[in-house]
């Protein structure tokens, strides 16, 4: 395995105005060192290029959190079988020993903390990967990988979102973590249906139907992945 170090996400606010707490990160350590998760390119499932292997949380300069992870990079057919992802992290205490939190909080400092350094083009960033995993997928006791729901697509603090197997009428979820809002819309008029949680606001139903208007590329991927997951 091709080891390498990075910070896979912090508890400062985000891009999409979104915030990991403290529990949060340490949630994902227990996740991370428990199940080999994925390292992928493009968010593809086929596209895995390795997996993380240890994970930690330490204290930045600031005051703040981040999560810290050694990733191994395939190198052999050997590295693809011993390393499969789902399967039990039976090698994370072998791995801890590469672990540099001095190393770590240069590259926090270097304000490039968010992806991980490879010789890999296109990687999807360690952030947007370990977010998308860890919110999307769940194992069976036997260790294998199925999906739980699939992020469309971020506007603003809103995140639209498909779960498989939904019951009728056909609808996707519109959530927000740091405003604890999980609304039901349905797929074909992009009305309103429910709120589960949480207060829905009459401009983030507006934003929602002018983001689709703007992109009939993004209605059109909607569409098929709730076809893919819910029929």
């Amino acid at each position: 395995m091709n080891v390498h170090l990075g910070i896979a996400s912090t508890t400062h606010i985000d891009r999409h105005n979104d915030k990991m707490t403290l529990g949060a990160l340490e949630s994902a350590v227990e996740q991370v060192n428990s199940r080999l998760i994925p390292y992928l390119i493009n968010h593809d499932f086929n596209q895995q290029i390795g997996v993380i292997l240890y994970g930690e949380v330490f204290q930045l300069d600031d005051g703040e959190y981040a999560l810290g992870v050694v990733v191994g990079l395939y190198e052999s057919q050997y590295d693809k079988k011993t390393f499969k992802k789902g399967l039990p992290n039976t090698f994370a205490s072998a791995y801890e020993k590469y672990f540099d939190k001095e190393f770590l909080l240069e590259l926090s400092r270097s304000n490039d903390s968010s992806n991980i350094k490879t010789e890999r083009p296109n990687s999807l960033s360690l952030p947007d990967m370990l977010e998308r995993f860890l919110n999307s997928t769940a194992f069976t006791p036997e260790g294998e990988i199925y999906h739980t729901k699939q992020l469309v697509a971020s506007v603003g603090d809103l995140k639209i979102e498909v779960y498989p197997k939904d019951h009728f009428p056909p609808h996707f979820h519109v959530v927000s973590r740091s405003r604890r809002l999980n609304a039901r819309f349905d797929i074909q008029t992009l009305e309103v249906i429910s709120v589960k949680t949480g207060d829905l606001r009459g401009r983030d139903t507006k934003k929602i139907q002018k983001f689709f208007e703007m992109h009939p590329e993004m209605l059109e991927k909607l569409h098929q992945v709730h076809s893919k997951l819910c029929d």
